[in-house]
């Protein structure tokens, strides 16, 4: 006999290896963060958390537990209270303060930002917003929805990740340009419920469009006509010399983490892109000369995709047509990226773990609150969308979590199963190894 050759054995791909938990960790149950009062703002206390990480720096945070069942993972998805949709506790910027609900959020002084622990990624669906304190000559406040690359430290609809309404003026927002959208006399006020109807196309219109992004090796829209020919023609044997992950699904790079005797998981999170960055700065700096772009980037639309407004529920009209497109290659992980040791100039595909979309966010200054409804029951029920909403062809965003929940489950029987099959190609070749006599 003599060993394998080690061209036959199966190449293993690395990857971090989860903590030991402690019989500690598997007996206390997930806690909310404690939470501080910090100031009150219409006679109603306001909180801040420290128990919790927030998303910066590339990485994003989940609740997550020890499970004695999976032997490969170790761990496995969980959440915080209050259950249900509520905003976020990790995808916020930390000067947003938040009530004990977790529907209502406010700022002392500047612009910050939040998002919801759930998102859209298709379909029709119907949200609102209770503008509890704006538009008196000291506060203000944003909403609207954004991706994960929109920045929580400035408002929704300052870049081009997110779609947002000004309460002065009424106008809506988008790459930091305010366009008239109400008229004269009609902007928001304290007291105003406003409502978003999302409309997102199917996901496997989705996919078709990201497919053909790849195949032209491109981040810019697929209906035009700008293909860049020149640099297919440049590098043939480049073209396939990034993975296809559009091809396997969502695929997760989760590592659970202690965070001040809290254990959560670890994820690569989605950052701004210097295309889309340029959308909103349309120039390249060369020293200490800018020289202004000389082609503008087409971003990917969705088609068929709006967001319809109402005020106290009635029709305004639909503010935004033609959402950007979010799944990879339009989404990026600089710090996967960065880690894979890819060059930064080649053409990166990079992973759907699941949490790509659009999410409900709020945006509040000076002292301006919002709060969202994160209930079953409308509080202004549109005429034109009660019957739909009654049928179910229109979701109400409480619906989501449920759904959420289990894809969580899903992704982590997935976790596990592929982890398992990588710990036993692992191990084979060391067997093989032990049993083998020495070549001859």
């Amino acid at each position: 006999m003599t060993s394998t050759s080690p061209a036959k054995r199966k190449r293993v791909i690395l990857r971090l290896r989860p903590i030991a938990y402690s019989q500690n960790d598997l007996d206390t149950p997930p806690k909310a963060p404690t939470l501080e009062e910090e100031d009150i703002v219409n006679g109603r206390p306001f909180y801040s958390t420290d128990e919790v990480p927030y998303d910066k720096r590339g990485f994003k945070y989940t609740a997550c537990r020890p499970n004695p069942y999976f032997k490969s993972t170790m761990y496995s998805t969980t959440d915080l209270p209050p259950y249900g949709v509520r905003l976020s506790y990790f995808d916020r910027c930390p000067d947003l303060l938040i009530n004990k609900e977790m529907n209502e959020a406010t700022v002392m002084r500047g612009w910050r930002s939040c998002r919801t622990n759930v998102g859209i990624r298709e379909g029709k669906w119907y949200f609102e917003y209770k503008l509890e304190k704006c538009n008196d000559g000291e506060s203000n406040v944003r909403f609207g929805i954004g991706r994960k690359e929109a920045s929580v430290e400035t408002p929704v609809g300052y870049d081009g990740y997110g779609y947002g309404f000004r309460d002065e003026h009424g106008q809506k927002v988008h790459l930091s340009k305010p366009t008239k959208f109400l008229k004269d006399g009609e902007e928001f006020h304290s007291g105003d419920v406003v409502g978003l109807l999302v409309e997102l196309p199917n996901m496997k219109i989705q996919m078709d469009i990201a497919k053909r992004q790849i195949k032209d090796r491109t981040t810019t829209d697929p209906a035009e006509k700008e293909a860049e020919d020149a640099k297919r023609e440049q590098s043939p044997a480049s073209v396939l010399d990034e993975p296809d992950f559009s091809q396997v699904g969502v695929i997760r790079d989760v590592i659970p983490i202690k965070y001040r005797n809290r254990l959560f998981f670890e994820q690569y999170e989605y950052t701004s892109s210097k295309p889309m960055d340029h959308l909103l700065y349309p120039v390249t700096v060369f020293g200490e000369k800018a020289v202004r772009d000389k082609k503008k980037f087409k971003p990917a639309r969705l088609p068929g995709s709006r967001i319809t407004l109402y005020k106290n529920g009635e029709c305004k009209g639909v503010a935004f047509e033609g959402l950007f497109a979010f799944l990879p290659p339009c989404s990026e992980q600089k710090q996967l990226n960065i880690n894979l040791h890819r060059k930064s100039d080649h053409f990166y595909v990079g992973r759907d773990d699941g949490s790509l979309g659009y999410y409900p966010m709020i945006s509040c200054y000076d002292k301006g609150s919002v709060k969202i409804n994160t209930g079953s029951q409308l509080e202004c029920v549109p005429p034109d969308l009660e019957s739909q909403i009654e049928k179910g062809e229109i979701r109400l965003l409480a619906s989501r979590y449920n759904e959420q929940v289990i894809e969580g489950y899903v992704y982590d029987l997935m976790d596990e199963t592929i982890n398992t099959y990588l710990d036993r190609e692992e191990a084979r070749p060391n067997q093989e190894k032990k049993a083998s006599p020495l070549p001859i």
